[in-house]
């Protein structure tokens, strides 16, 4: 999705004379191109990611429109106060794109993982979310939501999904599958689903993949937040029709995606059992790659199967 970023930024700097590119020391070859063609509208700011923020800031208030970019540690967590202060509480439209988020640079120790940015972002208000899973759903959301006069956070993870989403900003998509085979369908489900998972990014294939014997739904949710009212009552009916949840998000199990669904759940006037698969509340201190995380965490699709038998056995 890196590569898809650069491509679809230099495509919009042609149509918005407003758009500015700021990096924190990171990207350069990527941005070689937009630096080439735009040079009055690219700033490396170097390694001051709270400058950086308060500079995009600066230039949102004087009618531009910014889009920062680093890994995600340094963007989101060295510069809290700012994305609340300056971006936040002022609304401003800034887009914030991360990369290296959750633990895509494993081989650096957990100074380098992101595991915590969704759910540090997601209490702030005015912020909007999104977890895209493929270079098309990027474009889509990203296109889509730009000019929106709102601060955005864009989660690119360098692994991605195999599948053919359409997707819009505040959106998600239901998935009916079945052992055998899935069809993709917007806002349908059917009453013999017998387990919800919720998921999001590249692990839509490990979900597609996991090898149940069980159908179930698939809720895919690029969109974090905002939601909108039709998402919201799309969910509504998947908790009427199958009220055993599992979400799955390569994110701490606290405050991400699953949260959100819990706070869902919890305005349902029927019990829901939920359990959710993510990053536990701990620092992940092995060295490594992200596949060897993703294996000791049980963010697989033999783990994720297992989760959903188990949880069907369970009582209402």
């Amino acid at each position: 999705m890196r590569k898809a970023f650069a491509k679809i930024v230099i495509g919009l700097a042609r149509k918005d004379p407003k758009l500015v590119v700021l990096i924190g020391d990171i990207s350069h070859y990527l941005f070689k191109d937009f630096e080439k063609e735009f040079p009055d509208r690219f700033y490396n700011i170097g390694i001051c990611e709270q400058t950086m923020v308060s500079v995009a800031a600066g230039l949102a208030i004087n009618g531009m429109r910014p889009i920062i970019h680093t890994i995600a540690p340094f963007c989101v967590e060295r510069a809290y106060e700012q994305i609340k202060i300056d971006l936040c509480y002022q609304d401003l439209d800034v887009t914030m794109v991360s990369v290296g988020g959750s633990f895509d640079y494993a081989h650096l120790g957990c100074t380098h993982h992101c595991y915590e940015d969704i759910s540090i972002l997601r209490p702030l208000p005015n912020m909007q979310i999104y977890a895209p899973g493929s270079d098309k759903e990027f474009e889509d959301l990203f296109s889509k939501s730009w000019a929106n006069a709102s601060p955005k956070y864009f989660k690119l993870i360098k692994d991605t999904h195999t599948q053919n989403i359409n997707t819009m900003p505040g959106e998600c998509v239901m998935v009916n599958h079945a052992p055998s085979e899935y069809r993709k369908r917007i806002g349908e489900g059917t009453s013999l689903d017998q387990v919800a998972v919720f998921v999001n990014g590249h692990l839509l294939d490990a979900v597609l993949d996991c090898g149940n014997s069980l159908e179930h739904n698939i809720v895919y949710m690029p969109t974090i937040k905002p939601l909108t009212l039709k998402s919201k009552e799309k969910i509504k009916q998947v908790f009427k029709q199958t009220p055993r949840v599992l979400v799955v998000e390569e994110n701490s199990i606290i405050g991400g995606l699953a949260d959100e669904i819990s706070h869902l759940a919890s305005l349902s006037e029927q019990p829901i059992l939920l359990k959710k698969i993510g990053i536990p509340d701990k620092f992940l201190e092995e060295y490594g790659k992200a596949p060897e995380h993703r294996l000791a965490l049980g963010l697989t699709a033999k783990h994720i199967g297992e989760k959903i038998a188990k949880l069907q056995k369970l009582p209402l």
